[in-house]
């Protein structure tokens, strides 16, 4: 199967964490009860979200921007998670957009899954030659970081081809993947062909991720830097049990805003540029990679 390698790497280690994993090994939601659209926590007024946040500050003990800050550490982490690992481990970029992502409660703080989860290859893949999202020998294209426009061009399941041509976000390959990564597919996996997976996780990150981020914002009066900081070690340290912090910080460089340049290397591993906030809690020690250096342990 196309991320068999991934789920087998989530459930150890799921195994080594006693069960406990933010996101479901397989990424798609089973039919337990209990799961909420993620996009209905970034709707306004934001009532569910703000739960999210009120839940986290009683447990710690934290106002609400440190909650806030908490509670994004731990859902950027399970959602960026499997981008990164599915990069490292085969070339293949399993996507949950933020339409199909799905979220609940857990001893985790918060678990994710998906209704549907697209998954990004290279044309040189194996299952490039099984497409559902787009046809065999057809390649998403995005154009450099630093460019202003990309084209897209994709067919539907059934439906004549269509071209889409989006304005990047912030003058980078932002929207260059946003109607690939839509196309209809025929079950709850479908594969699409890319030249460029970071562009591809970058597009997922702002898809999936910046509207949390805008919301906890405002809400909250904590810094979105703050926050994407949170997502740039989320990249990280799951490749850290992989490699070097050189591939890490390769990668991150590839995706580019808003998560490059928000870490440095820091002898085998890396430290914060940002603060996750974790710090201001009463008595709480030091995360090992603080960007407090009279803070940080040894």
């Amino acid at each position: 199967m196309l991320l068999d390698a991934l789920s087998r790497h989530l459930e150890g280690l799921a195994a080594e964490r006693g069960g406990v994993l933010g996101v479901l090994p397989g990424l798609v939601a089973d039919d337990s009860p209990g799961w909420i659209p993620a996009a209905d926590l970034v709707r306004e007024p934001y009532e569910i979200l703000l739960a999210f946040v009120d839940e986290t500050a009683a447990r710690w003990n934290a106002p609400r921007h440190v909650a806030a800050a908490l509670l994004w550490k731990t859902y950027g982490y399970w959602h960026t998670m499997p981008l990164v690992l599915g990069w490292a481990l085969h070339r293949r970029v399993p996507v949950m957009r933020l339409e199909d992502t799905l979220v609940r409660p857990s001893a985790a703080g918060i678990t994710l899954a998906a209704s549907r989860v697209t998954v990004a290859v290279l044309p040189d893949d194996p299952a490039a030659g099984t497409v559902t999202g787009i046809p065999t020998g057809t390649t998403a294209t995005a154009t450099a970081v630093g460019a202003t426009t990309a084209t897209t061009t994709a067919t539907a399941v059934g439906a004549t081809t269509a071209t889409t041509t989006a304005t990047a976000v912030g003058g980078t390959t932002a929207g260059t993947m946003a109607a690939t990564l839509a196309a209809p597919v025929s079950g709850p996996s479908g594969t699409v062909v890319v030249e460029d997976l970071a562009a591809v996780i970058r597009a997922a990150i702002l898809d999936g991720q910046r509207p949390f981020v805008q919301a906890l914002s405002a809400v909250a009066r904590v810094g979105e830097r703050t926050l994407w900081g949170s997502t740039a070690e989320a990249v990280a340290h799951p490749l850290l049990a992989l490699g070097p912090y050189a591939e890490a910080a390769r990668l991150l460089e590839e995706i580019g805003p808003p998560v490059a340049g928000l870490l440095a290397p820091d002898g085998d591993g890396y430290r914060r540029r940002t603060c996750c906030l974790w710090i201001t809690l009463p008595d709480a020690d030091p995360c090992s990679t603080c960007c407090v250096p009279a803070a940080r342990t040894p």
